[in-house]
């Protein structure tokens, strides 16, 4: 069965990774992905689960959508909201000095956002964009919450923080679009 369709099965997942439905980016990446597909496809209850009628080809690219799925969710750890490390740092001259003076200046913008927040809404913020840096799955174990409901919470306090840096002359130009943020249309 493996000879039959794994080069159709890779064939499928490059065409989904170009449509961006997955993240099977690389050939290593992809060729993992086929042999996790293989695998979960061969497991006693997957195989119980075939009915012997349908396409197998077809039973595979479902198999794999799963997967792909279930890695997407295992990199949505969130970036880019990390504390300023250097805070005992002499801070450089020239730009590393504006830097350092625009990071710490964000910082404390953060401190007095997350002072607003709830304390449910804290612990979120903490565990997605704090120190733990969890994955939505991981946050919403540890607050006792489906997936989806930290996944909406999270919209929420990300609309409310860009609001609130905008009000304060941060990341003008950008909308929240969907989960992310993106530069408006026109905008440099």
């Amino acid at each position: 069965m493996y000879r039959a369709h794994a080069e159709a099965l890779a064939r499928g997942l490059r065409a989904m990774a170009w449509r961006r439905v997955g993240h099977a980016r690389g050939a290593l990446e992809l060729e993992n992905t086929v042999l996790e597909t293989f695998a979960r496809a061969f497991e006693p209850r997957t195989r119980a689960a075939y009915d012997g009628v349908r396409p197998y080809g077809h039973f595979l690219v479902g198999i794999a959508r799963n997967v792909l799925l279930e890695q997407s969710r295992q990199r949505e750890v969130a970036v880019g909201l990390e504390p300023f490390e250097g805070k005992g740092e002499v801070p450089e001259e020239g730009a590393g000095l504006a830097q350092t003076l625009e990071d710490r200046e964000v910082e404390a913008l953060l401190a007095s956002f997350k002072e607003g927040l709830t304390e449910e809404e804290r612990r979120l913020f903490e565990l997605r964009f704090g120190e733990e840096e969890l994955a939505q799955e991981g946050a919403a174990e540890r607050l006792g919450l489906t997936r989806i409901q930290v996944r909406r919470r999270e919209l929420g306090l990300k609309t409310r923080l860009l609001e609130f840096l905008q009000a304060r002359g941060y990341l003008e130009g950008m909308e929240v679009k969907g989960w992310s943020f993106f530069k408006r249309r026109g905008q440099s």
